[in-house]
């Protein structure tokens, strides 16, 4: 099983350093357009499945790399794995260009003898003493606010989870953790938390939640509430009537990008955030949506953002519902009506595309988009939208 093991990683520097050495070549030819995608990221996603922040560091590699002749070399030759590669190319910063540039071959000689973690030490190591030699012996940026910044990144997780890493400067993790225990002080002060059995880091998240409602976004300051879409079958409102229960589904709801939630959750979020109403059929067409216009109505543009799943609906677009438009698919001067079955949900790009030769049309499993040149363009081997 170790033989596989390894086995398994020479193949994966093989293939991975093959990808590598052509990332320049394929993003110049600009074949990654072909079925319509937005970037060269978003086609290596579609392609790949991978994480939109792994296929952005695949891609800022091969670019890199490319005008690295020694790394490109044991890219080709297939000798450094992805991470040694990556790691490579971004030791070369402008401010020891020159000093890189004459140890690279020494460098990649020395990461074919090492581990990942031991490579990054090795190249920390080598940029201080690139430093000195170069006469900046202080790489470290002076300590003082003016030189850091609060850093942030949300990751979805699991089931509509997440996780929040935050590296906050000494002031705001002052301010932030004052502002956490004197909300938490005054829930237990007034009462609320007798009895309550949560944990101190569930109280934490939870007056962090609290105190983020309770600021820009709370309309008790005048500013509007966040925005919920809840989607319910028509049929599944008849259940909450008491229409036909026996022959009915269970009542579910969902929230669009979140997946299921329970009624309790429902509930919660109802008593905090705006609410809009989308009705419809069994099949998830909606059916209540507002009065035809030229322009989509705010209900329209709710329905559309509920049937899109929250992005654009061209195959493989990862850009989100804010970032896209209405456009009508039989075009509004040749007589097409504004309504939800002649209404896409396209992002800025993909709204020039079908102003530019390309087409589209909806059938009964969807939207098909079509090139200039006739030929349709195939759904992405890996999906976007979430499974409800």
């Amino acid at each position: 099983m170790g033989r596989a093991i390894e086995a398994r990683g020479g193949l994966a520097a093989i293939v991975d350093g093959a990808t590598v050495a052509m990332i320049g070549q394929w993003e110049t030819s600009a074949d990654w357009a072909a079925d319509g995608a937005a970037s060269p990221v978003v086609a290596i996603v579609n392609g790949t499945g991978a994480h939109r922040s792994a296929a952005g560091a695949l891609r800022r590699t091969g670019l890199a790399a490319a005008s690295m002749p020694h790394v490109s070399a044991a890219a080709g030759a297939g000798t450094l794995p992805l991470s040694h590669l990556h790691l490579l190319t971004r030791a070369r910063t402008d401010e020891v260009a020159e000093i890189f540039d004459r140890d690279e071959a020494m460098l990649v000689n020395q990461a074919q003898t090492l581990a990942a973690d031991a490579l990054s030490q090795r190249l920390v190591a080598w940029r201080y003493a690139a430093l000195e030699e170069l006469e900046r012996n202080e790489p470290d940026r002076p300590p003082g606010p003016e030189t850091e910044a609060d850093t942030a990144q949300i990751l979805t997780g699991f089931a509509g989870r997440g996780l929040v890493k935050l590296d906050l400067t000494p002031e705001s993790l002052a301010v932030l953790v004052e502002a956490v225990e004197a909300r938490v002080e005054t829930w237990r002060r007034t009462g609320q938390l007798t009895g309550d059995a949560r944990t101190w880091a569930e109280l934490v998240g939870a007056a962090v939640m609290d105190l983020i409602c309770d600021g820009s976004t709370s309309s008790r300051r005048g500013q509007p509430r966040p925005l919920l879409i809840v989607l319910a079958k028509l049929s599944e409102l008849l259940d909450r009537a008491g229409i036909s229960e026996d022959q009915r589904n269970e009542w579910t709801a969902r929230i669009v990008g979140g997946g299921p939630i329970s009624r309790a959750a429902l509930r919660e979020l109802m008593e905090q955030a705006n609410l809009q109403l989308v009705v419809t059929d069994d099949d998830g067409e909606p059916l209540h949506v507002g009065r035809a216009r030229r322009l989509a109505s705010a209900a329209m543009l709710i329905a559309l953002i509920a049937r899109s799943g929250g992005t654009c609906e061209f195959p493989g677009c990862h850009a989100k519902h804010y970032r896209a438009n209405a456009h009508h698919i039989e075009w509004w001067r040749h007589g097409g009506p504004t309504n939800i079955d002649n209404l896409a949900l396209l992002c800025p790009h993909h709204h020039r595309l079908v102003h530019h030769g390309w087409t589209l049309t909806r059938g009964p499993t969807g939207l098909t988009f079509k090139r200039p040149d006739g030929t349709t363009v195939p759904p992405p081997h890996y999906g976007n939208a979430a499974a409800a």
